[in-house]
């Protein structure tokens, strides 16, 4: 089994990912619509829950459905590696939980999508995680906001929904400059517009119900990093919080990437009548 990947963006949208079917041949991507995988016999099985071996347990914890479109994100966003969720806002919350804890600080743009500002200035309070929202259209209040223990800067550009554009590629530096982790919601752009990894940040979230998917028919998130950041969301936060896109979706979604750049093209020229 062999996995395509391209340098270009189009194509990527198409094939980035995709596995080749040695068993039947299939060119649409198959959809395992499956809660659970067999084994070949008990060692294997548990070599595979022991992390001793490849291959897939149980759907939470992973499926060939989703990992398809798992590399397919990554490849367009120039990044390592992804990991698909139920929702959009399970993507933002995995990014967070997994690199915050009890006694953290984060730094957030003043102007966010509305449930990811109630998950930060509600749901992380629950949990002893401070935020201070500041205007980001002046990357330096960032700079005036960093304590001792801030551990990441998140913001989206442009912003959802009054749609300001901020120095993504400043703020990205300020954090590096000062050891955060940057997380980029790029919804509102997608990779076909705006690759935040280019502008150094370290995570990107996606709300893939938009422009990811397309049709309006879907409900789910998508995080982008390096493998091991990847590795660890997948492995705590997701397994055990079980916030899992279901095979279906992701199938859904990958039809969905194969006309992204097309649309989005048509989106930018009905912009540009309407302007």
């Amino acid at each position: 089994m062999t996995q395509f990947k391209s340098k270009n963006i189009e194509t990527n949208a198409i094939h980035a990912g995709r596995i080749n079917d040695s068993q039947f041949g299939s060119l649409a991507t198959p959809l395992y619509q499956t809660s659970t995988f067999i084994f070949d016999n008990a060692q294997q099985g548990g070599d595979r829950f022991a992390g001793e071996s490849e291959g897939y347990i149980y759907t939470r914890l992973g499926n060939p459905t989703t990992r398809q479109l798992e590399q397919r994100v990554a490849a367009m966003e120039c990044m390592d590696d992804a990991a698909a969720t139920a929702t959009g806002m399970a993507a933002v919350s995995a990014a967070l939980l997994t690199n915050l804890q009890a006694g953290d600080h984060m730094i957030s743009s003043k102007a966010v999508y509305g449930c990811s500002f109630a998950l930060m200035n509600h749901m992380l309070k629950k949990f002893n995680i401070e935020v201070t929202f500041v205007d980001m259209t002046e990357p330096d209040n960032i700079k005036a906001a960093i304590k001792e223990n801030t551990k990441l800067v998140f913001l989206e550009t442009p912003i959802n929904p009054n749609l300001v554009v901020l120095d993504l590629e400043k703020i990205c530096a300020i954090a590096k400059k000062h050891n955060l982790l940057s997380i980029v919601d790029n919804t509102f752009l997608t990779p076909v517009l705006q690759q935040p990894a280019k502008f150094g940040a370290d995570i990107v979230v996606h709300s893939a119900t938009k422009y990811l998917n397309g049709h309006g028919d879907v409900v789910a998130g998508i995080v982008c990093a390096s493998f091991d950041m990847i590795n660890e969301i997948k492995m705590t936060t997701l397994k055990d919080i079980g916030a899992t896109i279901s095979p279906h979706d992701a199938w859904l979604i990958m039809r969905g990437l194969k006309t992204l750049p097309i649309r989005m093209d048509r989106h930018c020229s009905n912009a540009q009548t309407v302007a």
